[in-house]
């Protein structure tokens, strides 16, 4: 009876541990997208400097998108 109130829980860890996972991807694309949205303005108005510490954030997000990525694909497989 234990290790079945284990698992539940586990799974339920594993399920919540999913969602948060879905909802950082999509606070990182939105975050990306404003991000464009900003280096476009900038490149427009010849702000050099402001487009080139936008590349450096979309980067960085970037970066922090693909491993979101592989966090879901992870758990997609794991299941």
């Amino acid at each position: 009876m234990k290790y079945a109130k284990f698992f539940g829980l586990l799974a339920l860890a594993a399920g919540m541990a999913s969602a948060a996972d879905y909802g950082r991807v999509d606070r990182l694309q939105a975050d990306m997208a404003r991000d464009r949205a900003r280096m476009n303005e900038d490149i427009r108005c010849g702000r050099r400097a402001a487009v080139e510490r936008d590349r450096a954030d979309l980067a960085r997000d970037q970066r922090a998108l693909d491993a979101a990525y592989r966090d879901v694909r992870h758990d997609r497989d794991w299941r």
